[in-house]
Formats: structure tokens, sequence, C-alpha cells
């Protein structure tokens, strides 16, 4: 994949549908809806299943500080996000050595590049991986993702501790030391 292709494949993610960081509604609210730490949403209590309402809150969803919002331009609404709002449920590589391109694939529909501006985090001890992705807000690795992606990594020995690294955009990212 060349550039061009990977800064289209970019603009179409759901961080990129709406202008957000323009809009600065002064009415707030808040609603019964929690998005649970399995990727679950619940809108007063009940499971929300339609995949296009999902989706259509996944992109006009932002972190500010500790608070989660739908956000319009005229209102923002603060819900709960217990661990994550998103998932990354699957993962596929393009290329090979310095090509290579890692894409996660998230439980909204979006395919994110593995790069400098949607990176992982690992955090705490047991060092659960995160995808970083745009205004704040993040993805949950999931286990079996995480697992298989592990299988890709090479591990780099880091004085008396291994760290496994994987490329993606000729960067290495980390998947964890031990």
């Amino acid at each position: 994949m060349d550039l061009t292709q990977l800064e289209q494949a970019v603009t179409q993610l759901s961080g990129n549908a709406y202008p957000l960081d323009s809009w600065q509604p002064t009415q707030v609210n808040t609603m019964d809806m929690v998005i649970k730490a399995d990727g679950q949403w619940l809108h007063e209590g009940d499971p929300v299943t339609r995949d296009k309402l999902k989706v259509l809150f996944s992109k006009i969803l932002r972190k500010e500080r500790e608070h989660y919002y739908l956000v319009t331009p005229v209102e923002k609404i603060q819900i709960e996000v217990v661990d994550a709002p998103f998932l990354v449920i699957d993962f596929t590589i393009e290329g090979h050595g310095e090509q290579q391109v890692v894409w996660l694939l998230t439980n909204i529909g979006d395919k994110v590049p593995l790069s400098l501006a949607y990176d992982i985090d690992l955090r705490g001890e047991a060092q659960r991986p995160y995808l970083r992705l745009w205004r704040g807000l993040d993805a949950l690795i999931e286990r079996n993702t995480y697992y298989q992606l592990l299988d890709c990594a090479q591990e780099v020995a880091n004085g008396s501790k291994t760290t496994l690294m994987i490329n993606s955009q000729h960067q290495q990212f980390c998947l964890g030391e031990f």
C-alpha cells in the first residue's frame, strides 16, 4: 500500500466523520447509556442492538478529562464508559519488512493502521494493550487478537528483559516486556 492509499484510509476513519473539535456546545446533559468493558452498549439497561446506531454514536463520541460525551453542535451528553469505548477484534498485515503495515480492526468497523498517530499503549503491571485513537478515545485489544499479534512479534533483548516488538509503517511498537 502506498502513502496515498494509506492517507485515504485514515481519512475514512470514524474519528474524521464529523468536526467534533470545532463543536463547543454549551448545553450539557446526561443519558443512561453505558459502554461495558466487553464492548456492549446499553441504553437504560437494555442492549443497543442496532449496529448502525452504535456506529453513529461512536462517530460523535469524545473524551474530555475523565468523562465521555456524545457531542452535537448544540449539545453534549455525558455517558458512562466502563473501560475503553471500543475493542480491537482482529488485524491484518500487509507487505513485508520495512513496507509492512499492521491494520487493526475495531468492533465499530474501523480499519486503523498501527502508526505513530495510532499506537499501542500498555497499561498497568499487567501491560493491558490499548490502541490510542482520536479525541482521547482508545480501544482495548481483545485477548485473542493480542495473542495473535504476539505471534507476529520479534523478541528483542533489552538488558535483563525481553521486549516483544512489531513493525508497522517503518516504526517498531512494543507489545510487552518480560
